[in-house]
């Protein structure tokens, strides 16, 4: 009897442990489905209007929708970057040259790095710290504000993301299949940007240390996809085109003043301020192998960035999935060793991020002036598109409004910005002072004369002119600063051009 009676328990206890266990499963599957569902929402919510396009997303795109016309790039059109994500951006524009396809190659990409953080963390650490690392990715507002613009730091993002993983994957198991998709990744990711590389010296230590003797199949996968890169570039005759734009022209560019500096790593603080602090914790706990090769991977690559010549907050979003793991990984540590006050400490933590998200929201979910403000210039570029033909250039500042009409813009007959056809990035941002005499540029920005010279050749069907913009009012006004002074081409665009129509202080100029 007493025999029967254990077996009946133990049975009843393996039958509750089942249950249990399924249980946890369970809640753990929708957590997961939960946050990822949630990560998604916040990034395709507002995505058309949230934010206006301007400077990187507006060059890019204007880029890519030229490579769909049949233009060559590096050598019919400026290209500051390798092709990865142009190339990635390719399919989308082509079927639907559309705001909401080139931004939604980004939200793609961020998905894939979501899952791959979840997955790194639960490989390194447990689930727990797994779920909690991806909610801190999906939910910072950092990362989403990022994550919903058409920009080359995701592609970046995505495949530093993809060749970490496949790194760590061959700490923790070895074998050489693991290391040779973390040099081909890291070798992708080379080639979406060049400051992937930051990253990629730190796993070349790590792989040294761990055995160099097969550091050569990570050398010889990291090449592969950069080699044919480059011989596709020779193969093509655009090889000088592409060096002088991706290499010297970023070797001699401008240095960023210190007050510019420190007003972008400030942005960045900011934005991510909830997993710095999140993750300081980890400095007083002792700390595992993971733990410090995460804290290597993350601290050595944002001070190269630090010692740039240019500093740009959007520089450090490839960093982002290591800094949410070290933070998951350091509030659970913190969490276990205070279980007492378990209760009144999750609630604290909770409540901060909550009005951290609530503050910053702003940036990621839009307002009613940028979604004016984008409606204004897709409007604009509407009338625009029935007054032009398909194969009609214009000229404008506002790459956008000439994306959102489906035309190409008059290159500037500028020796270094030639085929850009973008100015807000270099008049509006760092002033007039810099007009004439760029420093490290010796032909200096693009010039008024420069821009007439191509308006004459080309003869673009449309000219646009924002009257509230820095850049326009320079161009109709002319230039007298201290150092450089140069007449406007008011004169020039009435003689050539009539006013069509206004639009919400933008003026449409039609050629007579």
């Amino acid at each position: 009897m007493l025999m029967r009676t254990r077996r009946l328990l133990r049975m009843f206890s393996t039958k509750l442990d089942q249950i249990l266990f399924k249980t946890r499963k369970h809640k753990a599957s929708l957590s997961f489905l939960a946050i990822l569902a949630a990560g998604m929402f916040f990034r395709l919510y507002n995505l058309l209007f949230f934010h206006p396009m301007t400077a990187d997303e507006c060059v890019y795109t204007q880029a890519v929708f030229a490579m769909t016309r049949g233009y060559i790039p590096y050598k019919d059109i400026f290209i500051a970057h390798p092709l990865v994500y142009f190339y990635i951006e390719y399919p989308f524009m082509y079927l639907h040259p559309s705001l909401l396809s080139v931004r939604l190659v980004s939200v793609l990409l961020s998905l894939g790095v979501m899952l791959l953080t979840f997955r790194i963390a639960d490989s390194l650490y447990s689930q727990k710290v797994a779920l909690l690392a991806m909610a801190f990715f999906a939910f910072s507002p950092y990362t989403i504000y990022y994550n919903k613009l058409a920009i080359v730091e995701n592609a970046v993002l995505f495949f530093v993301t993809l060749s970490l993983y496949f790194f760590l994957m061959y700490y923790k198991f070895g074998g050489k299949w693991n290391l040779f998709f973390c040099g081909f990744f890291s070798g992708i990711a080379f080639i979406s940007k060049y400051s992937a590389l930051v990253v990629i010296i730190v796993i070349v230590f790590l792989v040294a240390l761990r055995d160099l003797k097969i550091l050569g199949v990570f050398i010889g996968s990291a090449s592969l996809m950069p080699s044919l890169f480059l011989l596709s570039l020779i193969l093509s005759d655009v090889h000088h085109y592409w060096f002088t734009q991706t290499v010297v022209f970023q070797m001699i560019r401008f240095g960023f003043p210190l007050h510019m500096r420190l007003f972008e790593l400030g942005f960045f603080f900011t934005l991510s301020s909830p997993l710095f602090v999140a993750a300081a914790p980890i400095i007083t706990f002792k700390k595992s192998r993971e733990d410090f090769m995460l804290m290597l991977l993350y601290v050595v690559p944002f001070f190269l960035i630090l010692l740039g010549k240019v500093l740009i907050n959007h520089y450090f979003l490839m960093l982002s999935p290591i800094l949410c793991i070290i933070a998951a990984r350091s509030l659970h540590q913190y969490v276990d060793s205070k279980s007492r006050k378990l209760n009144r400490m999750i609630a604290a933590i909770l409540l901060v991020f909550i009005i951290h998200f609530l503050i910053s929201s702003t940036f990621f979910m839009g307002s009613s002036s940028s979604e004016l403000a984008v409606r204004a210039k897709m409007e604009v570029a509407d009338r625009i598109r029935k007054i032009t033909a398909d194969n009609d250039k214009i000229w404008t500042t506002e790459a956008d409004i000439a994306f959102f009409a489906k035309r190409l813009i008059v290159a500037p007959n500028s020796t270094i910005w030639k085929y850009q056809g973008f100015y807000e990035d270099v008049w509006g941002f760092f002033g007039t002072s810099y007009i004439g005499g760029f420093t490290g540029y010796s032909g200096g920005l693009i010039t008024l004369s420069e821009i007439r010279q191509a308006l004459d050749v080309e003869k673009p069907k449309v000219i646009v002119i924002l009257r509230n913009k820095v850049a326009d009012n320079l161009i109709w006004n002319g230039i007298n600063s201290p150092n450089y002074h140069e007449n406007g081409l008011a004169e020039y665009i009435l003689a050539n051009y009539r006013l069509n129509f206004t639009h919400h202080d933008i003026d449409v100029y039609i050629i007579k």
